[in-house]
């Protein structure tokens, strides 16, 4: 596996008052590729709700649920370093591709936006009352407008290198001049994995482009209205970690400190030499700061 080789150590914030945690890992000794892990059982097939059918696998069992939110790059195939570790461990994980997305249904783009009201339809098709997010990227949008229509089905909230962090009611960040004009336009693998990772893993990105390629079979649908989460009461949060790469182009941890802050009982965790797909470049990290923080929110919903 890839990722951090050392232990990690949890730094009190001295950022504001809250009780908000920092964990800064240590730079990779190595940065190498190993073929993912030998993949769960899972019940993988086209979901049909009530508008439109949903891929989804679904590892089953009797665990906490575990949902992984892709990101705009990817799909319900771009977790093949977490459904395995996450499924040992005895959660019940689930993976799904928004509409658009690879194996899902094409949607119009001229329609509304429904990610969140698709998850809960999803939910309710698995017979899933309450679940843990994990939510990268843009996965992130959909697990904080989801969690500002439905707080009472969200377990945790663990959310990763995200613009959305960003944009919630009360923010006055503003990320947009981070990102140059003609930026969209640059290859996807530039713009989202670090240079480390591009540097020493030729593989490792080489994969992750070929899953990027088949990922989008068209083009998010509109809003049409405010989002949700434009709403959200930050103080009414479930338990919530946070993570960034210190090499994240579009999430740097700047701007996710500033939203960790403003939260009453959160987690920080800034992966070194690592960039926007976090969860891709350096899984092993990424893996065992989720399951310990699931081991914590699992506590506090006894």
């Amino acid at each position: 596996m890839l990722g951090l080789t050392a232990s990690v150590t949890l730094v009190p914030s001295r950022l504001s008052a809250c009780r908000t945690a920092e964990e800064r890992g240590p730079i990779p000794a190595q940065i190498r590729w190993n073929d993912p892990p030998l993949q769960a059982a899972a019940d993988a097939r086209l979901r049909q709700l009530s508008q439109v059918r949903l891929f989804a696998w679904d590892t089953g069992g009797v665990g906490d649920a575990v949902i992984l939110l892709h990101p705009m790059t990817g799909s319900h195939a771009i977790w093949p370093y977490q459904q395995p570790v996450l499924a040992a461990a005895g959660y019940r994980v689930v993976g799904y591709s928004r509409r658009n997305f690879f194996q899902s249904d094409p949607h119009p783009a001229s329609t509304p936006a429904a990610d969140a009201e698709d998850l809960r339809e999803l939910l309710d098709h698995l017979e899933i009352e309450r679940a843990h997010l994990v939510a990268p990227a843009a996965g992130a949008f959909v697990a904080l407008d989801f969690v500002a229509l439905h707080p009472r089905r969200v377990l945790s909230l663990m959310l990763a290198s995200s613009l959305a962090l960003a944009r919630t009611a009360g923010d006055h960040l503003e990320p947009t001049p981070l990102l140059p004009a003609g930026w969209d336009e640059l290859p996807a693998e530039f713009r989202e994995l670090g240079p480390s990772y591009r540097a020493a893993n030729p593989v490792g990105t080489r994969r992750w482009i070929a899953l990027e390629k088949q990922a989008r079979h068209g083009w998010p649908q509109a809003r049409g209205q405010a989002r949700p989460s434009a709403a959200l009461d930050l103080a009414e949060l479930p338990p919530v970690l946070v993570m960034t790469g210190d090499a994240d182009l579009y999430a740097p941890p700047p701007l996710i400190r500033a939203f960790a802050r403003r939260l009453p009982d959160a987690e920080l965790a800034v992966f070194a030499e690592a960039g926007h797909a976090l969860f891709w470049e350096q899984p092993e990290g990424f893996n065992a700061r989720i399951l310990s923080f699931l081991q914590q929110a699992r506590s506090r919903n006894r």
